[in-house]
């Protein structure tokens, strides 16, 4: 059997408030398996690059918030190119934990890391879900790969989700109950969060027709967070994205929103709701985008579109 390799990042809001739980996951690991805290992420790509060469690592670990994973998986993916991702487990080190949260996992980092270890020490194998990510290339930096995608009302609400400081599950639903309220009313908050952007936007060479929108988003799992099936149909559809191009007031934006915590479609003739392989968004300017909940700055053109699989373990 090969190694379990976790990779923790010191700088995630858990890892921050509980400095000692890496210390408590290492502890669980006998070798050959092993524990890295990654210090520069720079070098992240030499470290997938060095890991995978070794030919023995049988699972990867993430101990981080979703930025954390989609910042290894994009290492990975670069590194490995067409062959097959290894296995991921993402261990719920984060402060929202959407990724894990939307594959049904549960449980506190060090739980998870023990079923894990347990399993592989059987000669079990590990139950998996397996998902796509996706490609985003902005045009300025290297490939980058994720699950989540979003423009517009998705990266506002994140940046000011972030203002202050002190990111936690508490703060974001207070944020969103207040966005959702202030869109009801058409309200300041509302107004600042969802103003439309300019761009043109195309799905595998199909032409959107609006010119303006309030965010362009594309998803390979459903959840959205907080339990908000927004890609509610790409878990039927595998290998293939859901894109999302939001042209409709907030108040209507607000009143369908709550209808996706049970997976119901969007059905508003002014949200664009398509399943696709490749989506490009092309600005004015540069953009400004998420994945995963980490903020990026890409040229005019952004394109991204269906990547490798990945098992994930899900229990």
């Amino acid at each position: 059997m090969g190694r379990i390799v976790v990779i923790s990042n010191p700088r995630s809001g858990r890892n921050k408030r509980d400095p000692e739980l890496a210390r408590r996951l290492r502890a669980l690991l006998d070798p050959p398996h092993l524990l890295l805290e990654p210090e520069d992420p720079a070098h992240s790509d030499a470290l997938a690059a060095e890991l995978l060469s070794a030919g023995d690592l049988d699972i990867l670990c993430v101990n981080g918030g979703d930025g954390t994973l989609a910042h290894v998986l994009s290492s990975v993916a670069r590194v490995v190119g067409d062959r097959p991702m290894p296995t991921i487990g993402v261990l719920r080190g984060g402060t929202m934990n959407t990724i894990a949260h939307g594959i049904g996992l549960r449980g506190r980092p060090p739980a998870i890391l023990r079923r894990i270890l347990a399993r592989h020490a059987r000669g079990e194998p590990q139950p998996t879900t397996t998902r796509h990510l996706m490609r985003v290339r902005d045009g300025l930096g290297p490939d980058r790969y994720g699950f989540l995608f979003g423009n517009g009302v998705i990266s506002n609400f994140l940046e000011l989700y972030y203002e202050g400081g002190d990111p936690s599950p508490a703060k974001a639903a207070r944020l969103l109950v207040r966005a959702l309220l202030s869109g009801m009313v058409g309200g300041r908050l509302a107004r600042r969060l969802t103003a439309p952007t300019p761009m043109t936007v195309s799905l595998d060479g199909q032409r959107w027709a609006p010119e303006a929108y309030m965010a362009v988003a594309a998803g390979t799992v459903d959840d959205l967070g907080f339990g908000f099936k927004g890609f509610w149909a790409v878990t039927r559809h595998l290998g293939s994205l859901q894109a999302l191009g939001v042209t409709c007031s907030p108040f209507a934006l607000a009143l369908r929103i709550p209808g996706t915590l049970w997976g119901r479609p969007w059905n508003h003739p002014g949200i664009i709701d398509q399943l696709g392989r490749t989506l490009v968004v092309e600005g004015h300017g540069p953009q400004s985008y998420m994945i995963e909940g980490d903020f990026h700055r890409g040229g005019q053109r952004i394109e991204v579109g269906v990547g490798p699989p990945v098992r994930l373990i899900c229990r």
